[in-house]
């Protein structure tokens, strides 16, 4: 996976370059130019989505076993950076924020339940968006032709989300670990088998609490649509404004593909690809469509790189106790007694 990552990286990159280069390098930085001092106003937008992301992960972390806010603001931090800068972005933010939360002290169950329940929880919105996209493509798009494609992809997004939740609350991965460990004879997967047990344990709990799930979600997403803000307010700092449905579209989608891309990093190539596209259905020239997609990497990189680097300092300082023979101050409990 991490050799398929990085040919994708590569071949993502190349695609990138390729249609700026298509355009011309310097029209598309003027354009740029255009957004200018503007670009720093981008990551001051998109800074509440953070506090959003971690105000709806903390509702779901049992009572009194909850970290201080601002652990769970640099987890979630540092897991969106994860998410949009490095390959397998999804997947690995995720083990990433339940490995912070660890060293912070709490239970390895517990993390990894609230995890596997955030991801869940960003599923249904990123349902949620790519199905405000697609309408708004509908409403903008020329070609009625896109209406079942349309409706295909969005039952296939609900019956994914659906299957999801079912192997969550179905003790789905104790069943297989119980399997494994009747048909290896195994120790090792045995002991697997019931942590797994206690993990579904811990899911359902979690689950049993709907209000503050359904909360969770909503809170993601509202704050989600600082994203499309972000895209309005760049097209009007280049004097080529969009409306707020085209952003919605923008965000809708282009997330959405992005997501199907896990193994692209950043989603590098596809994304300018449905810039260009997607501009064009809405009347922006080409270059205007690239330069808004560069704007978001601007912002990517400004909050992100940061974050990666506060990643590198915290794992660096486990490697230093590490070899200087003192444990880490986390815990491994599984038993949330």
């Amino acid at each position: 996976m991490r050799t398929a990552a990085c040919i994708a990286f590569v071949l993502g990159l190349a695609g990138a370059i390729a249609l700026i280069a298509w355009q011309g390098f310097g029209t598309v930085s003027v354009a740029m130019g255009t957004l200018g001092a503007g670009v720093l106003l981008l990551p001051l937008i998109y800074a509440p989505h953070y506090l959003g992301a971690a105000g709806s992960w903390s509702l779901n972390f049992p009572d009194g076993r909850r970290p201080a806010f601002v652990r769970v603001l640099r987890a979630i931090w540092i897991g969106i950076a994860v998410e949009t800068l490095m390959p397998l972005g999804g997947l690995a933010a995720e083990v990433v924020k339940a490995r912070l939360l660890i060293r912070d002290g709490t239970r390895a169950a517990d993390a990894a339940s609230l995890a596997v329940v955030d991801m869940t929880v960003q599923i249904v919105v990123l349902i949620f968006w790519a199905l405000l996209g697609f309408s708004a493509l509908i409403v903008t798009g020329p070609d009625e032709t896109l209406f079942w494609p349309i409706i295909t992809g969005a039952a296939f997004l609900t019956l994914a989300i659906g299957t999801m939740l079912y192997a969550q609350y179905a003790n789905l991965l104790g069943k297989l670990a119980q399997w494994g460990a009747r048909s290896l004879r195994s120790p090792r997967w045995q002991g697997l088998a019931d942590n797994a047990h206690h993990l579904d344990r811990t899911i359902r709990a979690i689950y049993a609490r709907p209000f503050r799930v359904a909360a969770a979600c909503a809170i993601r997403c509202t704050t989600r649509g600082l994203m499309a803000v972000e895209i309005f307010v760049a097209a009007w700092l280049m004097h080529n404004p969009i409306t707020p449905s085209d952003a919605v579209m923008f965000i809708g989608i282009i997330c959405t593909l992005r997501a199907a891309a896990f193994v692209v990093p950043g989603g590098w190539g596809l994304q300018e690809g449905a810039y260009v596209v997607l501009g064009q259905m809405i009347g922006l020239e080409p270059e205007i469509a690239l330069a808004l997609s560069l704007a978001t990497r601007a912002r990517e990189l400004m909050t992100g790189i940061p974050a990666l680097l506060l990643w590198q300092v915290i794992e660096g300082r486990s490697l230093h106790r590490l070899i200087g023979g003192r444990p880490e101050p986390m815990t491994s409990e599984l038993d949330p007694a």
